[in-house]
């Protein structure tokens, strides 16, 4: 395979990885609780350290690695509302999903026609006792220590946990799944900021410039590859054909 033309798609296909992510980001600027994604790339040479420069560049390419949240809360805002709830940093509610147990920052919560706390995509919230929190009503409120409460009744107590550094991944919008269970703790107390949301950490205007540069990477990718292409036909037509 000509060797320029493998590094210009893997950089076309690793552009094309940024340019969903930044799309996401966007997607997700008013998405309570979300942070931007970034991609993290790894260069690779396709032949030994011994090889002389020329051939290690001309034979170098890039793959994405991963995709990783850029560090630091969005800002909050105060709403007044009784089931809207701010998290302190590091603390996540658990969801329930069709695939499991999943974490999320978003504490825009509300009450589903079966007196069941759901999040904002209508999932379950779970209570600290591992089961969906029930018996809320139209006065449903949360407390400042995570209890649930109707009126004056008591219905449970939110499932708070602590995610150590790399613990959870983005999955889609502003749920988390679990990376590595071990470093996920259950937390009894947390001091919770009823009334109040944490906003998308996204920054629309940086993201825009953002989306520019993948663009542009993007279509510099493509005429590489358009070349490439262009080189390895005359080759077939001059050298193989005859």
């Amino acid at each position: 395979m000509n060797s320029h033309l493998y590094t210009a798609a893997s950089g076309l296909l690793a552009e094309k990885r940024r340019l969903e992510l930044v799309s996401n980001n966007l997607a997700n600027a008013l998405t309570p609780g979300y942070r931007a994604q970034r991609a993290f790339t790894a260069v690779f040479e396709r032949v030994g350290r011994g090889a002389p420069p020329f051939a290690r560049a001309a034979n170098a390419a890039v793959a994405v690695a991963g995709a990783y949240e850029k560090p630091g809360p969005g800002p909050l805002r105060e709403t007044g509302r009784a089931l809207d709830v701010a998290l302190p940093e590091g603390i996540l509610l658990v969801v329930e999903t069709a695939k499991g147990k999943r974490y999320t920052r978003a504490g825009a919560l509300g009450v589903n026609a079966a007196g069941e706390l759901v999040d904002g995509g209508g999932r379950r919230v779970l209570g600290a006792d591992g089961k969906p929190v029930s018996g809320l009503g139209s006065q449903a409120a949360i407390g400042p220590d995570g209890r649930l409460l109707e009126g004056e009744a008591e219905r449970g107590r939110l499932a708070l946990v602590r995610a150590g550094r790399g613990a959870v991944v983005p999955e889609g919008g502003n749920l988390l799944r679990a990376a590595r269970e071990e470093d996920i703790e259950s937390v009894a107390e947390a001091e919770l900021k009823p009334g109040w949301l944490e906003a998308s950490a996204t920054d629309p205007l940086g993201e825009l410039v953002e989306l520019i540069e993948a663009q542009r990477a993007f279509e510099t990718y493509q005429k590489l590859v358009s070349v490439a292409m262009n080189d390895v036909a005359r080759k077939a037509v001059t050298e193989i054909a005859g």
